[in-house]
Formats: C-alpha cells, structure tokens, sequence
C-alpha cells in the first residue's frame, strides 16, 4: 500500500500542517497510464493495480479483494472461501493453510470442511 500526501506549492515548500516528501515519493505516480494504478477505499491510499484481486490484503482494509470498492472473481483452485482470521488474507485463504491444525477461518472452516491442498 502507498500513500498520498500534499506536495505543497511549486517551490518545494509543504503547505501548513501537510508532509511533503522530497522527489514526490509517496505520491500517486503521475507517469503511469491510469489502468496500472488503483485506489484503496482509504482515498489517500493506492496499490499497482496487478495487486487487486491476487488474495492478499494489498490496502490494509480488504478494499482490494473485497465489494464494493473491487469486484473479483470467486477464490482460485488453490484457494479456500471463508472469513479470515488473517490479516493477510480478506476472503480467501490459501489451501495449503487447510488442514494444519490452526485456525485461519473465523467458522474453522479450514480445518474442518476444507479438502485441504
């Protein structure tokens, strides 16, 4: 996850109350086409946009796996559907988690109901 913040006026200078990095860093880059980059549901937050969907917890508030912000596909082969107790994982967690005599799943459904790997 990247952040956004003010850049203050075209001297260098932050406006009042704001951090300004130097060279821009932080700053949604305005040199890439718009179609690689992608907004949190936190509006001062963003991610490359190959990181929405890919099962991992790219925003820090789900707002990459899960509606309304983005709308994914159902979990992958090697993925199971249930509510995480990870913070990694939004929607789905990996199968190889299946089965390991740890909790991943709020419902424990990856102890007892997923196939497993």
């Amino acid at each position: 996850m990247n952040k956004i913040f003010p850049q203050g006026d075209d001297n260098g200078s932050a406006a009042a109350g704001t951090k300004a990095l130097p060279g821009g860093e932080g700053d949604m880059p305005r040199s890439l086409p718009s179609f690689l980059v992608a907004r949190c549901g936190d509006p001062s937050s963003w991610i490359y946009s190959d990181q929405k969907c890919d099962g991992v917890n790219n925003c820090g508030d789900c707002s990459d796996e899960l509606s309304p912000v983005t709308a994914c596909p159902p979990c992958g082969p090697g993925w199971w559907r249930c509510p995480s107790t990870v913070f990694k994982y939004c929607g789905c967690i990996p199968r190889v988690l299946c089965q390991d005599h740890t909790q991943h799943c709020s419902d424990w459904s990856d102890e007892y109901s997923c196939p497993g790997p």
